[in-house]
């Protein structure tokens, strides 16, 4: 069984710590990394690619399940004839026309405690990482690109060598421009690795792979185009629980270079708001090689959520170390997206608050409809009260006199059917110009 690496990262490419690290080798722990059957080992997982980052750092790097793990301790860098060439951390081979050929050397130096056999050959590189590592392919995949131009005496591609422990071996190599090569930047490394077998706990065979680089690069010239485009970009929002504080818009885009040379540069984020604008300034791009793209995320603080806002992200392209300026300036590039922050914790007070005046409003309501129904009932008890307090009082008038008074007529003397019958009887009605005189006879008046 084999692991291998997907990928070889070089942190500080660009910069003098590359070539401290470069110098300094690499220290390994090798282990057994996954069981495999006596006939047949499985594959086992490749490392990820944080641990790719710490081997170019010079970092220890311990597989899982170690029985006896054994050192090994070498480092590659270029080189002359003679010897080692301080003055160079990279192969940077500038501008070569198609067809052209470039003899170089590099050393190999094993300062571990044992001798190791070591493969040497070139390789693509396939991008760069957020922290400017440069990205190879795997050890499965063949190159195509610069990683094939590579030679070795004889023309191999690849060079197999044992080196003692406490030696140094320096290889004569050539990089070779194909003719059909295409304009533009061409970027690989040329890697050292080394691979150990040793049993596990179990008595497994387990063989490990391991392996680090010194960059490759060279121009072919031509139509050279230089471009970067802001793509893909998506936001979002996170409203603070606070309701009256400031939330953080998050956007996150990709930067790809759409020409065919390396490219870096700045960049600036802004999002502009109901009650104003914010800006920030992300890290600088790192290199980004021909065709590759990176994804950047950035974060905008202080917003407050107030319904629509628009986000612009500005790049403006620079030239990265070692690469030749273009006469043309690459063009600042933008892109832009609108997000909608809903104030989620305002509205949620704004809603309690109502709530609460609602809540209020009711419960004075039921308070008012309940004392009117107190007074009502007082009321009533008052009416009934004083109701009972008259018919007692009449019950007991009646009482003391025994009966009731008579009508009008009876206070005269007389009684009503009396009265009734002298009026109704005609031969007893007073005649015309007669008056009653109590009870005497009638006047009498003229004869014929």
């Amino acid at each position: 069984m084999r692991i291998s690496l997907q990928g070889i990262a070089w942190p500080g490419w660009h910069t003098g710590f590359g070539r401290r690290a470069l110098a300094g080798g690499l220290l390994l722990t090798l282990a057994a990394a996954a069981a495999a059957t006596a006939a047949e080992p499985a594959a086992a997982e490749p490392l990820s690619a944080s641990a790719c980052v710490q081997q170019a750092n010079g970092a220890t790097v311990t597989a899982i399940g170690a029985a006896k793990p054994s050192k090994i301790t070498w480092s590659i860098l270029p080189a002359t004839a003679a010897g080692p060439d301080k003055a160079r951390t990279v192969f940077d081979y500038g501008t070569l026309k198609p067809g052209s050929t470039v003899l170089d050397h590099v050393e190999i130096v094993n300062v571990g405690q044992g001798s190791a056999a070591f493969s040497i050959y070139g390789t693509d590189a396939t991008g760069t990482g957020v922290n400017d590592a440069l990205l190879l392919l795997s050890p499965q995949k063949k190159p195509t690109d610069i990683g094939a131009w590579v030679h070795f005496p004889g023309g191999a591609a690849q060079l197999s060598t044992i080196i003692p422990a406490g030696k140094a071996i320096i290889e004569p190599f050539t990089v070779t421009v194909p003719r059909q090569a295409t304009p533009g930047d061409h970027t690989g490394g040329l890697v050292a690795a080394v691979s150990i077998t040793q049993k596990n706990s179990a008595g497994i065979g387990v063989t490990e792979n391991f392996r680090i680089a010194v960059p490759l690069e060279l121009r072919v010239p031509g139509a050279l185009v230089a471009g970067l485009q802001v793509q893909s970009v998506s936001t979002g929002f996170n409203d603070p629980l606070n309701p009256f504080g400031g939330g953080t818009a998050t956007i996150s885009y990709s930067v790809k270079n759409t020409g065919n040379v390396r490219l870096d540069g700045t960049q600036v984020v802004s999002v502009s708001a109901l009650f104003g604008q914010r800006t920030v300034k992300p890290p600088p791009l790192p290199t980004i090689l021909p065709g590759d793209s990176i994804r950047v995320t950035a974060q905008v603080p202080g917003l407050f959520a107030a319904g629509p806002m628009n986000a612009k992200i500005t790049v403006t392209p620079g030239w990265p170390p070692r690469t030749v300026p273009l006469k043309a300036t690459a063009a600042v590039t933008t892109g832009t997206a609108s997000l909608f922050a809903m104030p989620w914790s305002l509205l949620g007070l704004v809603l309690l608050l109502v709530a609460i005046g609602v809540g209020i409003w009711f419960y004075l309501r039921w308070r008012r409809r309940l004392h009117r129904a107190e007074l009502a009932a007082v009321a009533a008890r008052a009416s009934r009260d004083t109701e009972r307090r008259l018919t007692g009082r009449r019950a007991a008038v009646n009482g003391h006199n025994g009966t009731a008074p008579s009508a009008a007529g009876g206070a005269l003397g007389g009684t009503a059917p009396d009265l009734a019958e002298v009026s109704s009887n005609p031969a007893e009605a007073t005649a015309p110009g007669t008056a009653a005189d109590g009870g005497g006879t009638p006047a009498e008046g003229p004869t014929e």
